[in-house]
């Protein structure tokens, strides 16, 4: 039906010169006069906007409803008019009300509910008692208030659309016209009339009715082309100007209305005076009602140049919908606004931004665009032209109709783009990741879609030689609808997809969107295994795995050779260990620990793209090398004096189908020897290797696989194992501190209330300034100071004095004054932060997006960011709480992460 209805476009195309200009009756006929150009109905119509759109004019009701149908609403102004006139009850008549609610609607309101009440004019409308009692007037300005603004009466209405359609039918004159008084026709309520009928001119009850309207409207027309009675007067003009384009009549060529050669128009223009106000008569001053009349009359008009139906159709609340025009090559125009028809969101959009434009009138297909930013219809010779697609909910629109009734919803994304019956839509661009990151290969898939009509399917498929575009970067689609990229740049790109050919019309409708290239760099740890020993570990920052390694070796003092061949690059040697040292396939590999598992590449090293967290293992092995998981303790907590249990296990691995899953996971590792402390022994066929009980302390396990002359069985693994005795409110412990309480008992970092491992750990206690300043002494590894302090408020006896002295000497912490530290002071998060910042000497590295930053204090802000960005403190659900408390678990858990990283590696 798109091809269809493509090619009948060309075609009407083709035949325009034959069919030369049209009006939308029988009667369109050129008469003999100079008809008013569409530059001068512009030129009027423009300045009368300016003129009464200034804030010193009046925002009165006729005038913000002609303003904004007009394209220049001033809603900021007249709402509050209006607001106020429902809320005072200065809305009396019928047609009070149908003025507002018109003008409220079209100024983007809702004339449903409106004022301090919410009040519902339509409703009030279908629902008054004395309808007639200003004759035609009232029935006519309710049919088109409520046509207007949609609003459909209830069954018990008083008034419904038939009962004013009937009411007008039955109350016209003898002469076909209207009055306020049954006797002679008036011309202003005879077209007032005519307008609300307008939308039922098809009905069988008053198609005839209409007619007749019309033959005594043409009689009545003077013979300088204008209306009145007793004298003639520009705004009965702009009355039959309202209801010819209404109706769809040319108000310019159609013979009915024009007298002398002269229409109605070009009458109405020459009540314009020098300052682009309108007089009342003809050699009359200006005046200022009939300067807002004209102001609707010429907006009628140009509403029918633009192929848009009457003055008050419309005028229904829509919401926004984005328009996109597309040329030859690029976007001419695009804008979100409001429309009724897809029409009428073009028109809005290319006269905002000042786009020249045609449209034309068809008798059979309607009015359609024929120039848009100066690119005509079948300007390439075939069957090409301006054609629309709609997009709703994520899906294009199936379209059998023209632009002109095409009815647009809210949200919708309308295209117009010069295209001809080859031009396909995009169905979907695929961005492989969904989250690209810079110098990470992206894979970008493009299917295009088609519709079967005689299925009634979409189909879709990939499109081909399609032109993709990332930032500065372009590649063209294969059959596969698939291209490549590497992304250079970071930051928030433009994506676009295009199908433009130089002299020939689009191949796809162009598609745009917005992607966010985040910096590739994650904050890793990195640990570098000889075949003897550990050489170097730590952690660094990268976005694949070789910059993160090289980083860490360069921090060490390392040194390293790193080779290119076809298929990347490679680590040759670190530390003086070269490659085939052992004269086989023994070097450097590498694993990457991932979400609890081992990663086995098949990438080099310098193409593995990092997650944050990720932990690199580059180790010096071979072909039978494995990596031990992570080793298992029975019992999991022992008790002081305690004998334990070592197993170390490897889960099989395949090159080609990765974990072996025809394996029972966790195979054992045997000949493995494992290190507690001071303790070694040898695990056996089971991966077993057991242990006498320990005195309370942390310790290090380590498993090691070293060969002689060759290359390690297994790589060395480290593990801590915290001896401990048991809290009496270790039951009180959140699951997620449990191994940090113990580690920091173990290690002596942080104890019980007191400093007393037999005391009560009292797990969700506030922390003290004395208890958290003494973990970081200890955990730094500082000696206690001996004496006294300067602090008249910390005894020399108190358990924590020697740490706080040594705190204050190393420049870790201060007192609240010269004389004060408020040992027993509890710490908030921020607090602690600033602490952990100095004692580590952290420095904000990045920016973490926080939902509670402005809560943070200025002066803890980059350690609040230094503190997570390290991992010593975290988020939860991305707030940081830094006004909360730290309790005494939380403490512990940031001392067991600073012991743990030096002193288990």
């Amino acid at each position: 039906m798109r091809a269809l209805l493509s090619s009948v476009l060309a075609l009407v195309v083709l035949l325009q010169g034959a069919l030369g200009a049209f009006a939308g009756s029988a009667h369109a006929e050129e008469a003999a006069g100079v008809a008013p150009t569409r530059a001068q109905v512009t030129e009027a119509l423009g300045q009368l906007q300016g003129l009464l759109g200034k804030p010193s004019e009046p925002a009165n009701d006729w005038i913000a409803f002609g303003l904004a149908r007009s394209g220049k609403p001033i809603a900021d102004r007249y709402m509050k008019v209006a607001e106020q006139s429902v809320t005072d009850g200065s809305l009396r008549l019928v047609t009070d009300f149908a003025r507002v609610a018109l003008a409220v609607n079209a100024s983007g309101g809702d004339a449903t509910s409106i004022g301090e009440g919410h009040s519902n004019l339509p409703a009030k409308i279908a629902n008054f008692e004395k309808m007639t009692a200003q004759g035609p007037n009232a029935p006519a300005y309710a049919l088109i208030a409520l046509d207007a603004t949609g609003y459909e009466p209830g069954a018990g209405a008083t008034w419904t659309r038939d009962k004013l359609i009937k009411w007008l039918v039955d109350n016209r004159n003898a002469d076909g016209g209207w009055s306020l008084a049954p006797g002679k026709s008036d011309v202003d309520v005879t077209g007032i009339v005519l307008t609300a009928l307008a939308p039922y001119q098809d009905r069988a009850d008053v198609r005839g009715i209409v007619d007749a309207a019309l033959t005594w409207l043409s009689a009545a027309q003077r013979s300088t082309g204008g209306f009145g009675n007793p004298t003639e007067s520009s705004e009965s003009s702009v009355q039959v100007l309202v209801a010819l384009t209404s109706l769809g009549i040319d108000p310019i060529k159609d013979t009915r209305f024009q007298k002398n050669g002269v229409s109605a128009l070009a009458r109405l223009l020459e009540f314009r005076q020098a300052d682009g106000r309108f007089a009342h008569a003809v050699d009359g001053k200006a005046d200022a009602m009939s300067t807002f009349y004209a102001l609707l009359g010429l907006t009628a008009v140009d509403r029918w140049q633009d192929g848009l139906p009457g003055l008050y159709a419309g005028l229904g609340a829509t919401g926004k919908a984005s328009v996109v025009v597309n040329g030859l090559s690029g976007t001419i125009a695009s804008g979100s606004v409001n429309g009724k028809t897809a029409l009428e969101a073009l028109v809005n959009v290319v006269k905002s931004s000042g786009t020249p434009y045609t449209i034309t009138r068809h008798p059979q297909f309607g009015p359609y665009p024929t120039m848009v930013g100066g690119v005509e219809n079948a300007s390439l010779g075939g069957y090409d032209g301006w054609q629309f697609a709609v997009k709703r909910d994520g899906a294009w629109v199936t379209i059998v109709e023209g632009m002109g009734t095409f009815q647009l919803k809210a949200g919708d994304q309308m295209y117009v783009y010069y295209g001809d019956i080859g031009t396909q839509l995009i169905h979907s661009v695929t961005i492989d990741p969904v989250k690209p990151r810079e110098n990470q290969p992206v894979t970008v898939r493009v299917d295009k879609e088609t519709y079967d009509w005689d299925t009634g399917k979409v189909i879709v498929g990939p499109a081909a030689k399609a032109t993709v575009k990332i930032g500065d970067q372009v590649a063209v689609t294969g059959d596969n609808g698939v291209t490549t990229f590497t992304l250079k740049a970071q930051g928030e790109l433009t994506t676009s997809v295009t199908g433009y050919a130089s002299g020939k019309a689009p191949t796809y409708l162009a598609w745009e969107s917005k992607i966010q290239v985040d910096a590739y760099e994650m904050r890793v740890s990195v640990r570098v295994e000889g075949d003897a020993g550990a050489i170097a570990s730590g952690s660094a920052k990268g976005g694949t795995a070789l910059e993160a390694v090289e980083t860490m070796l360069k921090a060490a003092g390392v040194q390293y050779d790193v080779k290119t061949l076809s298929f990347g690059k490679y680590i040759d040697s670190i530390a003086g260990v070269a490659g085939a040292k052992y004269g086989g396939y023994d070097g450097w590999y590498y694993a990457v620990h991932r979400d609890g598992w081992w990663v086995y590449p098949t990438v080099g090293v310098d193409a593995f793209m990092l997650e944050d967290g990720d932990e690199i293992l580059v180790y010096y092995g071979g072909d039978a090398t494995k990596l031990a998981e992570p080793i298992a303790i029975n019992p999991s907590q022992p008790l002081p004096g305690q004998d334990f249990a070592v197993k170390v296990t490897n889960f099989p691995w395949s090159w080609t189908n990765g974990y072996d899953t025809t394996q029972p996971l966790g195979q054992p590792l045997a000949g493995v020897t494992v290190t507690v402390g001071t303790s070694t022994a040898v695990t056996d066929a089971k991966g077993k290797a057991t242990f006498k009980g320990l005195k309370e302390g942390l310790y290090a396990i380590q498993a090691t696989g070293y060969a002689k002359d060759a290359a390690p069985n297994v790589v060395r693994a480290v593990a801590p194992l915290a001896v401990t005795g048991h809290y009496v409110d270790e039951k009180n412990v959140a699951q997620w501190a449990q191994s940090g309480v113990r580690i920091a008992r173990a290690s002596g970092v942080m104890r019980g209330i007191g400093d007393s491992a037999d005391a009560s750990f009292k797990p969700k206690q506030a922390v003290t300034r004395a208890e958290f300043v003494s973990a970081l002494v200890r955990t730094l590894g500082l000696k206690a100071e001996a004496g006294a302090t300067a602090f008249t408020d910390v005894p020399a006896k108190a358990w924590y004095a020697g740490d706080v002295a040594a705190a204050v000497k190393a420049g870790l912490a201060s007192g609240v004054s010269k004389t004060k530290f408020a040992p027993d002071a509890t710490l908030t998060r921020e607090q602690a932060a600033v602490l952990l910042t100095r004692a580590l000497k952290l420095k904000a590295d990045g920016t973490v997006a926080l939902k509670d930053a402005k809560q943070v204090s200025a002066g803890a802000v980059d350690s609040v960011q230094a503190v997570i960005a390290n991992g010593w403190m975290t988020a939860n659900a991305g707030s940081f709480s830094p006004k909360a408390v730290l309790t005494r678990e939380e403490a512990a858990v940031i001392a067991s992460r600073i012991v743990i990283a030096n002193r288990v590696k």
